[in-house]
């Protein structure tokens, strides 16, 4: 009989990748590192199946709670636990998808489907899928974190055309206890037949709201052991990020998605990464991929919006291999890099307590680091996170028609608050996920209002009054998982989800037997209400 691949490792806390909570545990579980042989890859990812329930049965023996955890790059307890975690960072078996195993009414491309175990890293994922010339459809600033982590938490990016991470994903393979796991799809959407779920072992069920519901899930419906992803063609992203002024222009676009105001602007761009490239690029509305703002807020003026703004562009072309990727030096952040990454940097720069006369440093520092133009793949561009210290990263979903009130509430804010701080206020658009709990949820397109910073106790007031604020207005607000989210509570998760969050935990109930679902309850489950 096989050696099981797990080793339970004693330990009294776990830290956060990015320092941003301890959590009291009794231990996790590491798994050995191993790649099957080619042929024998289905085998030892289906044993693994039977050590993963394994590990179910010993919590309900042992009256524990538990839960699976990937790269920990969530910067709240979403999915911490008070007893065992299992390290999934070693589960990363690719299964091919044979036309025998497709559901007749599938009509997306096969070849562009991926079965991937879920301890696969977005860097490993970008690397196999460059291989075959194929890109994931949306991507986070980083690619640190794994595929299961990225999903479960509503990892978003600036897509606002396509979605979110967890809108590539067509199907789930979840383990839901001892003796029992499922394999997930949209009826309305089928990709295999019941001949694939057999070859896991599991039991199909196509179901759209049992599935809405898994996507985004924080953990807590049990093991996600495997992933069902749809890719596309390998394309470039010819990006710029340039500080451009406040004006009516980025008003229109941030409100409405409307470009009209950049069309001399992206010709303009279009001649730059032409000439760059020496082949032809396009640079306008229907090429345009991505979207956002960052606004500094210690170079606004009485509470006002600052006179500008860094604006970053990317827009999409057909890959070809003559392309010049983006220098990098590995100890940076990389070009895609989000706020979070970038206040890293600025920590070396400005540390400590932060007076007025460092605000000049902060600026010059943001300035400096915001702006460049570069051609790139996902591979090249999503990547190098860099932080130091504690850093602070939150986000929450509006409606397009709230961001710019929410912005100037937020500025306002910072002006009363009266203490310099190294703050970035962004702006991300992505279209609105199916996702029962996706707090990307506002239609058609969510913007993703970001305040990112060192982690200090007025950071996190500051953030908390903004929060404070919006809802003294009457604005509705969803907020990221994944990121600082102390804010939420039983009635806000109600209010803001309703009958979105009764239909998460009667799936949840129709998924999980009673007692496998305390096993994968916690603190956080509670606080916001989604416990039975």
């Amino acid at each position: 009989m096989p050696q099981p691949r797990a080793t339970f490792i004693q330990q009294d806390k776990w830290i956060g990748r990015h320092r941003s909570y301890t959590q009291p545990i009794e231990g996790y579980h590491k798994f050995a590192v191993y790649q099957p042989p080619k042929g024998k890859r289905l085998l030892e990812y289906n044993r693994m199946t039977k050590e993963l329930q394994g590990l179910i049965k010993r919590a309900l023996d042992n009256g524990k709670t538990l839960r699976a955890i990937g790269s920990s790059w969530s910067l709240s307890k979403v999915g911490m636990t008070d007893h065992e975690l299992i390290n999934t960072k070693n589960l990363s078996i690719v299964l091919p998808v044979p036309p025998n195993l497709m559901a007749p009414e599938y009509t997306g491309d096969r070849e562009k489907l991926r079965f991937l175990e879920t301890g696969a890293e977005i860097v490993t994922i970008n690397r196999l899928l460059f291989q075959h010339r194929l890109s994931l459809k949306a991507s986070g600033s980083n690619d640190g974190q794994t595929l299961a982590g990225v999903i479960s938490t509503n990892t978003h990016g600036s897509a606002f055309k396509f979605g979110s991470t967890q809108d590539f994903v067509v199907g789930l393979h979840l383990i839901t206890g001892p003796r029992s796991h499922v394999y997930l799809q949209r009826d309305s959407y089928r990709v295999v037949n019941e001949k694939f779920a057999q070859k896991l072992g599991a039991k199909l069920i196509n179901d759209d709201t049992l599935f809405n519901a898994a996507l985004v899930s924080f953990g807590s419906f049990g093991i996600i052991h495997g992933t069902m992803i749809e890719a596309r063609d390998l394309f470039l992203l010819h990006a710029s990020r340039r500080f451009q002024p406040f004006d009516a222009a980025i008003e229109q676009a941030i409100s409405a998605l409307d470009f009209s105001g950049y069309t001399a602007y992206f010709k303009k761009l279009e001649r730059e990464a032409t000439k760059r490239n020496g082949f032809p690029v396009t640079c306008n509305a229907n090429t345009l991929y991505h979207f956002q703002v960052t606004v500094n807020p210690n170079e606004a003026e009485h509470g006002h919006r600052p006179t500008d703004a860094a604006v970053y562009f990317m827009f999409e072309g057909k890959y070809r291999e003559d392309y010049e990727p983006p220098p990098w030096d590995q100890g940076a952040a990389g070009p895609g890099a989000s706020g979070l990454e970038l206040l890293g940097e600025l920590f070396e720069l400005a540390p400590g307590v932060f007076k007025p006369f460092v605000k000049k440093t902060i600026n010059e520092s943001v300035r400096n680091l915001f702006q460049y133009d570069i051609t790139g793949t996902f591979l090249d561009l999503f990547r190098g996170e860099k932080t130091r210290g504690k850093v602070f990263a939150s986000g929450i979903g509006l409606e397009l028609s709230n961001a710019l009130p929410v912005l100037d509430l937020a500025l306002r804010t910072y002006e009363q608050f009266g203490t310099i701080m190294p703050i970035l206020i962004t702006l991300r658009f992505v279209k609105a996920t199916d996702a029962l709990l996706g707090f990307t949820k506002f239609a058609p397109v969510t913007c993703v209002l970001e305040i990112d910073g060192i982690n200090t106790a007025n950071t996190r007031r500051y953030a908390n009054q903004v929060w404070n604020n919006i809802e003294a207005a009457g604005i509705p607000f969803t907020m990221h998982w994944g990121k600082f989210n102390t804010h939420l509570n039983k009635s806000r998760v109600r209010n803001v989800y309703g009958m979105r969050a009764d239909a998460w935990i009667h799936s949840r109930e129709r998924l999980l037997k009673p007692d496998v679902r305390q096993v994968f309850t916690n603190a956080f489950l509670k606080r916001v209400g989604l416990a039975t």
